[in-house]
This record gives C-alpha cells, sequence and structure tokens, in this order.
C-alpha cells in the first residue's frame, strides 16, 4: 500500500517569519485604557530609581532596551547613594494627572506627574502594542 501526495511543498521560497512572528498593528481601542499602565510604570519607574523597587517586576512592561536602560541607571544610583552615604527613603509617591496621545493606530504617548514630597516630576512613555497588551518603547523621567 503506498500512499501520494498531491500537494508539494515549496522548496525554493522561505517562510516570511513577520507572518508569524512579525509585529502586529492593533487598534488602541482593543488594548483597553493605557492610563493604569501608565500609572504603573511612572511610578515604579521612580520607585526603581530610588532603589526600593527591583527593574524586574517591571519588565513585563518594558521593551528589551528600555529595561537594560533602567537598569544601568537604576544601578548608577545605588552606587551614587551609597558612595554619599545617603540612605533610601522611601518615596511617598501620589500619581497627579496624566495626559495622552494616539500619534497612531497601536501608539500612546503619555506625560505622568508624580508628586513626591513637595517636588513633581513628569515621566514621559511612549507605549506600543505588542501581543495585544501595552509595553513601553521609551521611558523619559523630567
Amino acid at each position: 500500500m503506498s500512499v501520494s501526495s498531491t500537494s508539494r511543498r515549496n522548496g525554493g521560497a522561505p517562510i516570511n517569519s513577520d507572518e508569524y512572528f512579525g509585529a502586529t498593528i492593533v487598534a488602541s481601542k482593543e488594548l483597553g485604557d493605557p492610563t493604569p499602565v501608565l500609572a504603573f510604570l511612572a511610578q515604579s519607574v521612580i520607585e526603581t530609581l530610588a532603589g526600593i523597587r527591583d527593574v524586574e517586576q517591571s519588565a513585563r512592561w518594558l521593551t528589551d532596551g528600555v529595561y537594560q536602560q533602567l537598569k544601568q541607571k537604576a544601578l548608577a544610583a545605588t552606587r551614587a547613594r551609597s558612595q554619599s552615604q545617603i540612605r533610601e527613603l522611601r518615596p511617598n509617591l501620589a500619581i497627579g494627572k496624566i495626559s495622552t496621545f494616539s500619534p497612531r493606530a497601536g501608539v500612546i504617548e503619555g506625560v505622568v506627574i508624580v508628586h513626591n514630597r513637595g517636588r513633581a516630576r513628569a515621566v514621559a512613555i511612549r507605549l506600543e502594542a505588542y501581543n495585544n497588551r501595552w509595553r513601553a518603547k521609551s521611558v523619559a523621567v523630567l
């Protein structure tokens, strides 16, 4: 008994991996409200730089580049604190106004005002759709 197949694999054409693994553009409405993600990321970035939160706790919401940059800045801040004998104080953070703008589908640019003991900081975050969830492509603390 023999089995024959009428379909043949085209060995000359490589599979385009972007069709299976590439970035997909998803409408912002399908990803849900980005405001809680922006608030969480702003607070976690400030706490990471203050030395009271580990950067790994935010890794799920950060791209590899942002993760590495935040890890390096947190390490530098820890070294600076240890050299100046300043102990780590837990910041008393309050999230203020959150402004968002969507330049295109699947992208949100937001600014979060974070208040801490008489000082306010602005955290600018660019969120992009990645596997049907928000991830920070860029973070800047002003």
